[in-house]
């Protein structure tokens, strides 16, 4: 299946990337069936936030996916305790204007939250 994934890729210089990329996505996507129900002793300090989402990323595994624009200058709220990557995740956006969705495959997309009031 990889091997015919990288011949649609026609520049060689994105193959490996886009190779590696999907096996990661590949390897990861057994531990986000259980990232819904599943907790995980969290210790993030508040800090910017790009930071923190890899710090998440390194103690849960999980893939987190966030535009640079996105997290530029905002802080992210302390995340400490015995939680689901779904309520650590929320505890560290708020106040950020910033929002998770999940993907099919599990990965965590950082994206806009709606403006209050709408």
């Amino acid at each position: 299946m990889l091997g015919t994934i990288a011949c649609w890729i026609r520049d060689r210089s994105m193959r490996y990337p886009t190779l590696v990329c999907l096996a990661l996505m590949m390897v990861a996507a057994p531990v986000a069936v259980h990232a819904d129900t599943a907790t995980v002793h969290f210790d993030i300090k508040a800090q910017p936030l790009s930071e923190a989402l890899m710090a998440f990323g390194a103690q849960t595994g999980a893939i987190v996916m966030a535009s640079s624009e996105l997290t530029a200058g905002k802080i992210s709220k302390p995340v400490t305790g015995q939680l689901t990557c779904q309520d650590a995740l929320t505890r560290m956006l708020q106040g950020t204007g910033l929002k998770f969705e999940t993907n099919a495959n599990g990965t965590f997309l950082i994206v806009l939250a709606p403006a209050a009031g709408r």
